[in-house]
């Protein structure tokens, strides 16, 4: 049912979650969330456009759910600009999706689900 839900333009559907990062961005239905932000990387599904528009980000300038948000353009990593090799967005159409609820929740080594305070 959430794949139908998927507008086709779609790049990335984010599958897992991680702390309080949970319905963030622009709700499209009640289970997929326009979210131009990962909230983590442990399971995700990638469009054959979103593959491509990830290519078109590289180099990587860092880990693979920061490269995520660098080329869906998200304003809060705004670290990465003093990274060398840092030339700004190649990709500004990406569209970065979550799941809700998701399908799976990453957890620290000791047990705890995580280690992130909710954001005000």
């Amino acid at each position: 049912q959430m794949l139908r839900e998927l507008p086709p333009s779609y790049d990335l559907l984010l599958l897992s979650a991680f702390g309080q990062m949970r319905k963030r961005g622009k709700r499209i239905t009640d289970r997929i969330y326009l979210a131009q932000q990962s909230r983590v990387a442990s399971m995700y599904l990638v469009s054959q456009k979103g593959a491509r528009n990830m290519l078109r980000s590289l180099p990587m300038v860092s880990v693979i759910d920061f490269q995520m948000n660098y080329a869906a353009n998200h304003l809060g990593d705004k670290w990465m600009e003093q990274l060398p090799g840092f030339h700004g967005p190649r990709t500004v159409d990406i569209e970065l999706y979550h799941s809700e609820p998701p399908m799976s929740v990453q957890i620290e080594p000791d047990g705890r689900k995580a280690t992130w305070k909710k954001d005000d």
